[in-house]
């Protein structure tokens, strides 16, 4: 860890300490890594004896069975309701734009914690403690347990590994480090199920996300001689197969496995019709966060994402010119 680093570790763990009541976020449209997270962080604060409260926009996905949703709350289901807190802490989070409506619930004076491994994280938070050089999340919120002399329990050590084997594609993506192998280690020590915990990731599909992969597999669309590849999903196609946007999530890697591709991207309609989100992926030298960045979003050298103000034909145009335009194959 480098020294810049332990320092940010020191004052956030300090600031932690200061605090008494914390709420909990992550981004929209969550997944393993942020959810994973914050979970652990939650269960570590309770540890030193703080209230808690995890309010996020979304719903929690029904693909991540492996993780508790028992204490998930959404702003929606508020009603006004505000619970008292004097502190934030956000997971994987690389930009406070990124938490939604949750922003309306601060006030001036909270203490905002930003925990994260993004390399495009603009450190927003008064307490920042963000390494990007580690694989997910999940590894920069270990560090907080270790530091603090915590071993993580059963149930904190599922969460963690959850967001590890998240975002390296189960140790698959460059992301991977020795590092991360002797995280997942330390966390498979505690005695969890990684068997199960896999089959839950990777190990199953509905019949509704069958159905929706085959209609987006027919619009498969390249560029640069097979180098760019894409796919879009309008609104229509959810309610034709019955799926919902979650189920759409893993597609992206089919598009990024097409043999030959070293830059793909997914983008899906939202439902104000008038919006593009979009998930970018790249192979080998390719850095697709300054690409996302372009466009207002950002995120990883390999995974990126970002949402665009206009139709999908809009967005499909403005993409792959920048793409033309700047990368050399």
């Amino acid at each position: 860890m480098k020294a810049s680093e332990k320092k940010d570790l020191l004052n956030l763990v300090k600031g932690l300490k200061k605090h008494r009541s914390f709420l909990l976020s992550c981004h929209v449209t969550p997944e393993g890594d942020a959810i994973g997270s914050m979970l652990a962080m939650e269960s570590l604060l309770r540890r030193l004896g703080k209230k808690t409260k995890i309010i996020c926009q979304d719903p929690f996905p029904e693909r991540l069975p492996c993780l508790s949703s028992s204490k998930w709350s959404r702003t929606s289901e508020l009603k006004g309701r505000v619970p008292e807190f004097d502190a934030l802490v956000l997971t994987d989070c690389p930009t406070l734009a990124r938490i939604g409506d949750v922003r309306e619930l601060l006030k001036r004076d909270t203490s905002i914690f930003n925990i994260d491994h993004h390399i495009s994280n603009s450190r927003f938070g008064h307490y920042n403690f963000v390494r990007p050089e580690a694989a997910a999340s999940a590894e920069v919120v270990l560090d907080i347990f270790d530091h603090l002399g915590l071993k993580p329990s059963k149930e904190e050590a599922k969460n963690l590994y959850i967001g590890l084997a998240t975002d390296t594609g189960s140790f698959k993506y460059s992301n991977t480090r020795a590092k991360s192998h002797l995280v997942a280690a330390k966390l498979i020590e505690t005695g969890i199920d990684i068997e199960k915990i896999n089959d839950d990731i990777h190990g199953s599909y509905s019949l509704k996300t069958i159905k929706l992969y085959s209609r987006l597999l027919g619009r498969v669309k390249t560029a640069a001689g097979g180098s760019v590849a894409w796919a879009a999903m309008r609104r229509s196609d959810l309610k034709t197969t019955g799926a919902t946007d979650e189920d759409a999530e893993g597609f992206i890697d089919f598009v990024r496995y097409l043999k030959g591709v070293n830059i793909s991207f997914f983008m899906s309609e939202l439902a104000d019709g008038k919006s593009v989100r979009v998930s970018f992926r790249s192979k080998g030298r390719y850095d697709v966060n300054t690409l996302a960045t372009f466009f207002n979003g950002g995120g990883h050298k390999k995974a990126s994402g970002c949402t665009m103000k206009s139709s999908l034909e809009t967005a499909e145009k403005q993409i792959v010119k920048r793409i033309l335009q700047t990368v050399r194959f």
